[in-house]
């Protein structure tokens, strides 16, 4: 039996206001987190990786102009999901590592080799994924083993992924020890103990790359889902926060989970690179009729989504500086969430919010069912 919930077993607010419409004292409530939204938008820009000669915005042009050629003539764009391929299926004696971790935050690992490989003659599939590292997929797990509880995977924001403090921060703790479900958190490309120091980004000008990383998250977590449902019958629900929140999208176009609930999603990398303020020499291969060609593979606009409408939740944060509120509110509107909340907090600020951390367990429970 797991623990009663207390305070989040209250009855569920009412929906909050879209933005337009916040008051005075929402406006003021919400002030440290710009700050700390604006904070950590300094620190990221201070941060950015240095780029290959590949990624010149002319290379990267040309490469884009014969990948929209190709993606065209190969149907991946009036189809997108084509392009996603299935993963090989994870099985017990393909896990590569298993360790406990004692002490606070406790909880097991496990790894097992991506088996992702670029298309060979995609553009940039000879740079990805530049290191030998990111082969590597490890999972953080929380797990019930004697009993036949629901599975949550959990899809960490950009950045993180390096500290057993997501448990905490994702709210996989919550999930775990007062839902009693089983919790797999697995680490993003480029993240965490993925990541070289001279790696770049899993969001970056380096366009090609930044398709093929958004690729392998994809594989990565459907190829974790396949050994999840050859232990279990339980339902699997999936949770992601930013970049995880974007990632649970696509996902949500190509496996039938039984919930999908995404935290401060964007619907567009372009458009968010643009929203960044990127060099100006890259605005134009970033605007490009190629480019959106090419990344509507990795669209959850375009991506029809397979997960009920009634067990799909969005989270969106008013006052977020990281994400623009209109991507949130097209993917609203283009993936028919019928549970949409809008949050009077930050981006960073999102993950204290115990009405939203309430709602997520609520939906979780109405489509997973409790452990």
């Amino acid at each position: 039996m797991s623990a009663p919930l207390r305070n989040d077993e209250l009855p569920e607010p009412p929906a909050m206001s879209r933005p337009e419409s916040m008051d005075v004292n929402e406006r003021m409530a919400v002030a440290p987190h710009i700050a700390i939204d604006e904070a950590v938008l300094a620190v990221m820009r201070l941060r950015q990786p240095k780029l290959p000669a590949a990624a010149a915005p002319e290379r990267l042009a040309a490469d884009l102009d014969k990948a929209a050629a190709m993606f065209k003539r190969r149907g991946w764009i009036s189809k997108p999901s084509k392009y996603h391929r299935t993963p090989p299926k994870l099985n017990d004696a393909d896990v590569l590592h298993w360790s406990t971790h004692n002490g606070p935050l406790r909880h097991e690992s496990m790894s097992f080799t991506s088996e992702f490989d670029a298309r060979s003659f995609e553009l940039g599939a000879d740079r990805w994924p530049g290191n030998d590292r990111n082969h590597t997929v490890t999972v953080r797990l929380l797990r019930r083993p004697d009993s036949p509880a629901p599975w949550v995977v959990i899809l960490h924001g950009f950045g993180m992924g390096s500290s057993r403090f997501d448990l905490n921060v994702l709210w996989a703790n919550f999930l775990h020890h007062k839902l009693g479900y089983n919790v797999a958190l697995p680490i993003s490309p480029l993240h965490g103990p993925r990541r070289e120091s001279a790696d770049g980004q899993l969001l970056s000008l380096d366009l090609t790359s930044m398709l093929h990383g958004i690729t392998q998250a994809v594989w990565d977590v459907r190829r974790l889902v396949s050994w999840i449902r050859s232990t279990t019958d339980a339902p699997v629900g999936l949770y992601g926060v930013s970049l995880g929140g974007y990632l649970s999208t696509v996902l949500a176009g190509l496996e039938r989970f039984d919930a999908v609930a995404a935290a401060l999603p964007f619907a567009d990398p372009l458009a968010l690179l643009t929203h960044h303020g990127p060099p100006d020499e890259y605005r134009d291969v970033i605007a490009s009729d190629d480019a959106r060609t090419v990344f509507q593979v990795v669209s959850p606009l375009a991506l029809p989504t397979v997960v009920a409408p009634r067990n799909r939740t969005l989270f969106i944060a008013k006052a977020d500086r990281l994400i623009p509120v209109e991507q949130s509110e097209a993917l609203a509107d283009s993936w028919h969430a019928e549970h949409v909340r809008w949050v009077n907090a930050g981006h960073v600020g999102f993950t204290w919010t115990r009405a939203s951390r309430g709602v997520l367990a609520r939906r979780f429970r109405d489509s997973l069912g409790t452990a």
